[in-house]
């Protein structure tokens, strides 16, 4: 349990040790001097993100630490045993509130000593940086859980009143070794799989392509990419309904935001089936295809530092050019359907037969059956 005392400014930070206090000595008169101006942020909406009012509100213009550390934390159990201290949360239940969880729960442990939580990060704030230190230690000593064995994960970006994610954790079955991996994508897919990674690790902002048609492995090579970057990208997944917050203002600061919290990762947003808003450039995507090109290259990339990929079901050709630009393109694959003989390995090595057909998507092989388009002539790119 976290130390719940009341202190005055000249005090150490509170031990460990020290019991919690009831609840109404966690009442403290703030400051008279106040030095922070609230005008220009919805910093008294619920999704708004620190430091909170009661933190520019306890430090005024003196000194102010910031120490954090990112990790997976029992906010349950943190909350049960410092239930005194709690002074802002969220809580989020299920439709059918059935089930519920903490998110975002901010501590205070004295007039000057606050500490925030979430899912992934603790962030500790006090008038020393030893102070600010010692509160994230001691809630990462107390509350961390160990990690399980997991794959990768992304968030999911929801819209609504404000910008927010939603934290969706992958299954170890969607990481594939050189193997199998080779046998989903055929020859040379991993010398590829694994260029592309350097290129991901080197360089801070780009946009990369996927093409091709529904059921070649797009979206799996992508679920394989989240757990094999795990520990060094962040991957946030915006839905093609919501495709519009690409050009939404509050996106920057949502951006710069998630950049303060997680500044030693990089962080890579996954637009799927996203062919409309790269085509080229009309009445009805326009905001959508400039909003794209200013994430992917320029002076707010550099800002921002957002690796983008596209996942597309028509053809490049069919897209906006400046979205090819050289220096803009990190990468531009094509998931190709795999001939028969390279479809009937894939089959056999999960045990199972493929009647004859021309070639197999990834779907239809573990459907078992090809779709009736199979064996009628094709043209294009992606044969």
């Amino acid at each position: 349990m976290l130390p719940t005392s009341k202190i005055t400014d000249s005090e150490p930070a509170p031990s460990i040790e020290k019991p919690a206090l009831p609840a109404e000595t966690n009442h403290y008169s703030l400051p008279s001097r106040v030095v922070c101006d609230l005008a220009e942020c919805d910093a008294f909406s619920p999704g708004y993100k620190g430091p909170h009012v009661p933190v520019l509100a306890a430090f005024g213009g003196d000194r102010f630490h910031e120490c954090r550390v990112n990790g997976c934390f029992d906010l349950d159990r943190a909350l049960a045993e410092n239930s005194t201290a709690l002074f802002r949360s969220v809580h989020r239940l299920d439709a059918d509130n059935s089930a519920k969880a903490w998110d975002d729960l901010t501590f205070r442990f004295g007039p000057k000593s606050f500490l925030y939580a979430d899912e992934t990060s603790v962030l500790g704030y006090a008038d020393s940086a030893q102070d600010a230190e010692r509160l994230v230690s001691q809630f990462s000593e107390n509350y961390s859980k160990p990690p399980a064995p997991r794959a990768g994960c992304f968030y999911l970006i929801r819209t609504g009143r404000e910008i927010g994610r939603e934290l969706v954790q992958l299954g170890t079955e969607t990481i594939l070794d050189e193997h199998i991996f080779s046998l989903h994508y055929g020859k040379g897919s991993w010398e590829w799989h694994e260029d592309f990674m350097a290129k991901l690790r080197g360089s801070n902002h780009g946009l990369s392509i996927f093409e091709g048609s529904p059921g070649t492995g797009k979206t799996s090579y992508l679920r394989h990419l989240m757990g094999v970057l795990k520990e060094t990208h962040r991957f946030y997944f915006i839905p093609t309904a919501t495709m519009g917050v690409l050009s939404n203002p509050d996106f920057i600061g949502f951006w710069a935001e998630q950049r303060h919290r997680h500044a030693n990762m990089q962080f890579v947003v996954i637009l799927e089936d996203s062919d409309a808003a790269l085509m080229t450039r009309g009445a009805d995507n326009r905001e959508q295809v400039s909003a794209i090109l200013n994430l992917s290259d320029g002076m707010l990339a550099d800002f921002l530092r957002l690796q983008i990929i596209c996942t597309i079901n028509c053809k490049a050709a069919d897209i906006d050019q400046a979205l090819l630009r050289p220096g803009r393109l990190l990468s531009h694959r094509v998931f190709r359907r795999l001939d028969y003989t390279q479809a009937s390995l894939l089959a056999e090595s999960q045990g199972r037969s493929l009647p004859a057909a021309i070639d197999y998507s990834l779907a239809e092989i573990f459907a078992g059956h090809a779709s009736s388009v199979v064996n009628r002539p094709r043209i294009g790119f992606a044969t």
